[in-house]
């Protein structure tokens, strides 16, 4: 319902026009009446109608007067003028009060209610486009950081490419930028991002967002920067750093914030600068792509795109083809140490050569499992049979974000296998060396050589020498000699023997040379060593 006040100096008029006009049907309800121009603008200050029916001649201050004050004063009040004068100067001075109607003495029913009902249509109208406009505004608002985020994102990506659209753009945003000086986009990512958000609903995922946006958003604005979300997990920040602040140095700060804060690690990949606004694109890009790295480096990683600058001749690739051969017999020896060195020595070669694409890493993985399938095959096995843990392993080559992850993995299935190959080889080796010492408890009085030992039990010099020195911890020569030795000693006991009879029967043919091997043995000569059984 409109309010309206009544101003005429006649009190007949103001109670006629009271009664004889049913305002409510026109949706006005006449709320106060005023008898001269001074009490009619005091009235609209206190009752704030939204219409004012006014006579022009009234004592004190005249009609005109009072609703030229009101509009000075800026009220909104919609004026009507009533006159009993048709002098054209009032008309004249109505229109330049932008009077909404202008009514003649005597008063007609019919024309002061079309007056009326047109005013009250216009106000209708009025507040109609007013409250359209304000929700309008509020939509604008409550968008504008949705808008913001689609600008700097078209910004980021090349979408405009006319300066006078990115200045005003930026204007538009309030975003403290210019677009004539140099841009440097960075892109962050939350480290292990899957395992961090894996029991996070999407409201939790949101909120993690908004908190890293957050901290981003405040460092960024101070440093003369923006920050937005790209898509999930892509946190982009364009920098114009103030006072020859370096751009990796501002990384480092919104990360041990985001470390301080949220508990999470998280990475930065950093474009080279570019001259302006609209060749942004091309540092977002390099961002993109020194990010990648972080599968060499690790989390928590500031990569700058010049770290990463490929030779004219592109990325030199190891040559790993030795290493993983060597590896693959370590594996079948069931030498542990050997093959774990010789794993970690490949990653070595991978991280130590910084612009290696990450697929080719898994490749050298793959081609190791590979291998490690054939040898394991070839000697009569099943490798799923020794290393429960190989059907996840393939998976795990392409699913793991870091090589720590994947030399970890290597490490694994490698040292099961290694593993498995090495007990095979004890209980092997543990036969070979028991054959071993009943064939010299047999023969040791004859010339017992290493050359002749392997002839007996089928295999090299050289593999029976490892193997006896592996599993006893003394040689071959050693373990002859000390089986010659103590049956010595068990001969001198005996009187009646001569200590040449006693060196043929234990395999030494040069007497001198027994007492030598013996003194040194037993720490005294045999002669010596018999005395000590002798009766006094």
């Amino acid at each position: 319902m409109l309010k309206m006040i009544i101003a005429d100096d006649e009190y007949n008029v103001r109670a006629g026009l009271r009664e004889v006009v049913r305002w409510e049907e026109l949706g006005v309800e006449v709320v106060g009446d005023a008898a001269d121009g001074l009490e009619t603008y005091d009235l609209c200050r206190s009752l704030r109608p939204d219409i004012l029916l006014t006579d022009i001649r009234m004592p004190m201050m005249d009609g005109l007067e009072a609703a030229r004050k009101l509009k000075d004063d800026g009220d909104p009040v919609r004026i009507i003028i009533v006159s009993g004068a048709e002098d054209f100067q009032y008309a004249k001075t109505a229109l330049s009060l932008n009077a909404d109607g202008y009514i003649l003495k005597p008063i007609k029913l019919a024309e002061l209610q079309q007056t009326v009902r047109k005013v009250a249509d216009a106000i209708a109208a009025e507040r109609s486009r007013d409250a359209r406009t304000e929700r309008l505004q509020r939509q604008v608002r409550e968008t504008m950081p949705v808008l913001r985020e689609k600008f700097l994102a078209g910004l980021t990506t090349g979408m405009f490419a006319g300066e006078a659209e990115i200045r005003s753009g930026l204007a538009f945003h309030g975003l403290p930028c210019s677009a004539d000086e140099a841009w440097t986009a960075a892109v962050l990512r939350i480290d292990d991002y899957e395992e961090a958000v894996e029991r996070y609903s999407e409201a939790r995922k949101q909120l993690l967002a908004f908190s890293v946006q957050n901290v981003l958003d405040e460092i960024a604005a101070s440093n003369g920067g923006a920050a937005f979300v790209m898509s999930e997990n892509e946190h982009v920040v364009l920098f114009q750093p103030r006072d020859g602040s370096r751009v990796a140095d501002i990384c480092r700060d919104m990360l041990d914030c985001i470390r301080h804060y949220l508990n999470l690690s998280a990475s930065f990949g950093i474009g080279s600068p570019a001259r302006k606004a609209s060749e942004l694109h091309g540092s977002y890009r390099e961002a993109l792509a020194a990010i990648n790295y972080t599968f060499y480096t690790g989390k928590s990683s500031v990569l700058d795109i010049s770290d990463y600058r490929a030779d004219a001749d592109g990325p030199r690739f190891p040559k790993l083809y030795d290493a993983e051969a060597k590896l693959v017999g370590f594996m079948l020896q069931g030498m542990k140490e050997a093959a774990e060195e010789t794993v970690r020595y490949v990653f070595d070669a991978l991280c130590g050569s910084r612009l290696l694409p990450d697929g080719y890493a898994r490749s050298v993985c793959v081609e190791l499992v590979n291998m490690a399938d054939k040898a394991v095959a070839e000697a009569g096995e099943r490798i799923w049979d020794i290393a429960p843990g190989y059907a996840s392993v393939m998976a795990d080559v392409y699913g793991i974000r870091e090589a720590s992850g994947l030399r970890e993995t290597m490490l694994g299935l490698f040292g099961e296998l290694t593993a498995h190959f090495a007990r095979k080889h004890t209980h092997k080796n543990g036969r070979t060396i028991q054959k071993i010492k009943a064939i010299v408890a047999q023969s040791y009085m004859e010339n017992v050589t290493v050359q002749k030992l392997s002839e007996q039990v089928y295999l090299s010099p050289n593999y029976i020498s490892l193997v006896f020195k592996q599993e006893t911890g003394e040689s071959l020569t050693e373990y002859v000699t000390k089986v010659r030795m103590e049956a010595a000693k068990e001969l001198l006991k005996s009187p009646d023997l001569k200590i040449l009879e006693v060196a043929e029967m234990v395999g030494y043919e040069n007497a001198a040379y027994f007492s030598t091997v013996f003194k040194k043995y037993a720490g005294m000569h045999p002669q010596k060593y018999r005395s000590l059984f002798q009766a006094d």
